[in-house]
């Protein structure tokens, strides 16, 4: 893990750090002795987010301390979809911690050529582990699985000393045949008419 992000702590409100073109966040956990609100440079976060979304481990540099963190949630504005908010909790290399890493679906376009459709449930998962290691997201290959095939959490494949947060059997993603647009009864021709 490479990724640093810089922040410096703030005294003002999230609301004054966003008028001035920042993005507010807060960070929390037993990696620190107290909870800190920060704020991120908004041309920075954006270049940051799109490689790193929640459950990504990250180093957050603030005011010359580098702080292992994982991502905990992420606010986006609903109109412009830009951050407003950032929640990130420090912890260390061997220290528990439970996240929400994202599922991610692989060979759907295999799916596809063979007519079929891959049904997500979900589309991300809760696991718990040290921080080390943890997944910044789980991979399935979907490529050769066929019509009814259902993927479950227990198929997931997780590494060693990491768990699931949910039960085994929850459905995550399903495959199903595509099913083809009705065609309409009347040509195009007898609806000019």
């Amino acid at each position: 893990m490479d990724s640093v992000i810089n922040a410096a702590e703030r005294m003002e409100s999230a609301k004054k750090i966003r008028k001035k073109g920042g993005v507010p966040g807060n960070i929390y956990g037993p990696g620190i002795n107290r909870n800190i609100n920060v704020r991120f440079e908004e041309k920075e976060i954006n270049h940051f987010l799109k490689s790193h979304s929640i459950g990504s481990k990250t180093i957050v540099n603030l005011d010359n301390n580098n702080l292992l963190c994982v991502i905990k949630s992420i606010q986006y504005d609903p109109i412009s979809n830009k951050p407003i908010h950032i929640d990130l909790y420090a912890t260390s290399e061997d220290k528990q911690a439970k996240v929400n890493v994202p599922v991610v679906f692989k060979g759907k376009e295999q799916l596809a050529l063979n007519h079929l459709v891959l049904q997500v449930l979900e589309d991300e998962i809760g696991i718990q582990g040290a921080l080390k290691d943890l997944p910044e997201m789980i991979a399935v290959d979907v490529a050769s699985m066929a019509d009814g095939s259902i993927i479950t959490a227990k198929d997931l494949s997780l590494p060693e000393n990491v768990r699931l947060l949910v039960n085994q059997d929850k459905v995550i993603a399903r495959i199903t045949k595509a099913v083809k647009a009705s065609q309409s009864s009347q040509s195009e021709e007898e609806i000019a008419s």
